[in-house]
């Protein structure tokens, strides 16, 4: 998928600009350098949570409309969404040079990384400590996650409506154990319409 979003990106080409943007465009070489620090300090998943950190709070290349307007576009794409997110914020900032440049510096880093502890893990894979350690860094990736969400709701980044429709999707995926895609479809057009109300009410 990521590379379908790519081939769109190609297609359209140019930079996306928007009047929130908060701060000048970033070079091709420091995009391409905030994307590999991510890759190679994004453990155990959960990457939305560590791009909003970077790009967001961090150096203030997005604001938190355009952020959650990315992230909405590719939460429900299949494929890798940190891939898909470095893709639409690449090309947001840099336009398609800016859309390659950003998802292979978030996986050169990782890239490289993988074959020496794929290696590694091989070894000591029988090793309890091992597991605790993994599962240590899932529940550090489920904080950041939630704190990512906290924060946009604090800061204003969403409204109390689609903080009920997100509320939904996971008592319905992640405590019901309901499977996504019939979830997605039926709560979808609820929340497209409560957005057209409120774009008309705006």
């Amino acid at each position: 998928m990521g590379v379908c979003v790519l081939c769109w990106v190609i297609i359209k080409g140019g930079a996306v600009t928007d009047s929130r943007s908060a701060t000048p465009q970033p070079s091709l070489l420091t995009l391409f350098l905030a994307f590999l620090r991510l890759g190679c300090t994004a453990f155990g998943g959960g990457t939305a949570g560590w791009i909003y950190r970077e790009m967001v709070q961090r150096r203030g290349w997005l604001d938190e409309q355009l952020f959650l307007a990315d992230l909405s576009l590719t939460q429900p794409l299949p494929g890798s969404n940190g891939i898909n997110m470095a893709v639409l914020m690449g090309r947001r900032l840099k336009g398609a040079p800016g859309a390659f440049v950003a998802p292979f510096g978030l996986l050169a880093g990782p890239f490289l990384m993988i074959l020496v502890i794929g290696t590694v893990y091989g070894r000591i894979a029988g090793h309890h400590s091992v597991h605790a350690v993994l599962d240590g860094v899932a529940a550090a990736v489920v904080g950041l996650n939630l704190a990512t969400g906290i924060s946009a709701i604090a800061r204003g980044g969403t409204e109390l409506s689609g903080v009920a429709v997100a509320g939904l999707v996971v008592l319905c995926v992640g405590i019901l154990g309901w499977p996504m895609l019939p979830v997605l479809l039926a709560l979808a057009p609820i929340s497209i319409g409560i957005a057209l109300v409120r774009g008309r009410r705006a």
